[in-house]
């Protein structure tokens, strides 16, 4: 059963230009969903919206049972049953780690708080650090000392907006395989915003991806990657090349540069003789080997990124390819090589 539900809500900054327009979406109960999107997508928007920051002009926001949103109806946060999770954190600084877990905590009696605080100090690995000031933790500590305390009321939903963005590479990656295990612990259900595509992935069971102020499509993170819904999300999930192929009716597959290709059509099929165009990931293509035919390209740039090369190569007919090698075999700038595609399904879009 979804825990949040968005039911097809508009809203804006003025009445003739709305940021969200008839957007919908749910999060099951124990679920955690990512919403990734450009600069100007709406995903802050929605997240006020959520937050109870901001009115809608149409439908409704529902946390659990109770209805938080509808025209003319706006709970206030603190009223929604949803916890928060900042970029900026917002700890009180005057607060030590435990005071600041325990604010919030109105309600309960003195020793159901203690208790309480004590469990998500133990969680969130803080209990050593638990008289400790702000200043004096790492960005990675005060991120959980955030989430605890977003967490010690119990809400119905957290909410978190691009937490994570101001922290190094590493404790990005190490803080974001903590906070699943202390969700997935407190069976929470969840919202992230980021424009991290690999933060989503890493974070969510689902991803939604927002344009236009609309949700553009919504899955697994596995399936957004494999099967994107248009050329947009193909665009923004993931790298991607896309190559000019030749569709004739009754074909089941396209004629490319690399040969007879399967086409996984995101379209319905043309109904005559036409150019369209597949999507290429970097890791499909790979260094020919010998006695494979392969088709001639030449390298136009090259970049260790530690783990592979990032290559950017060109076809014979012009067209240009992202691939990344392995590091022990990759060409080198203005090499001219051969390569093969993999094999597998492509996803194919119409010009």
């Amino acid at each position: 059963m979804p825990r949040l539900v968005v039911d097809d809500i508009s809203t804006g900054y003025s009445p003739d230009h709305p940021v969200l327009n008839g957007l919908s979406l749910s999060v099951e109960n124990g679920g955690r969903l990512a919403l990734v999107g450009a600069s100007g997508s709406g995903k802050t928007t929605l997240f006020r919206a959520l937050a109870g920051f901001m009115d809608i002009s149409a439908g409704q926001i529902s946390v659990g049972i109770r209805l938080v949103s509808q025209p003319g109806l706006t709970l206030n946060p603190e009223r929604r049953g949803v916890g928060l999770v900042f970029q900026d954190l917002a700890l009180f600084p005057h607060m030590t780690v435990e005071r600041n877990i325990r604010y919030g905590l109105r309600g309960l009696s003195a020793t159901e708080a203690t208790r309480r605080v004590h469990e998500l100090l133990e969680l969130t690995g803080l209990l050593a650090l638990r008289d400790a000031l702000p200043e004096a933790l790492s960005g990675g500590q005060q991120q959980r000392v955030a989430l605890a305390r977003a967490l010690a009321p119990r809400p119905g939903v957290l909410l978190l907006d691009e937490p994570f963005s101001s922290l190094d590479l590493e404790t990005r990656l190490r803080l974001l395989h903590a906070v699943t295990e202390i969700l997935d612990a407190e069976q929470m259900t969840a919202l992230l915003v980021t424009h991290d595509q690999g933060e989503a992935f890493a974070f969510a069971d689902e991803v939604a991806v927002i344009g236009g102020g609309r949700i553009e499509q919504a899955g697994s993170p596995k399936s957004l990657y494999a099967m994107p819904a248009s050329r947009e999300v193909a665009r923004f999930i993931g790298e991607g090349s896309f190559l000019h192929a030749e569709f004739a009716p009754g074909e089941m597959t396209v004629e490319t540069p690399f040969g007879a290709v399967m086409p996984r059509w995101i379209e319905e099929p043309p109904s005559a003789a036409e150019r369209i165009e597949i999507l290429i990931r970097p890791e499909d293509l790979s260094l020919a080997l010998q006695g494979d035919e392969g088709t001639h390209v030449r390298v136009l740039s090259y970049r260790y990124m530690g783990s592979f090369v990032d290559l950017m190569v060109a076809l014979d007919d012009g067209q240009q390819l992202h691939w990344h090698s392995p590091v022990m075999t990759a060409p080198s700038a203005g090499a001219d090589v051969r390569v093969t595609l993999k094999g597998g399904l492509y996803p194919a879009f119409r010009q």
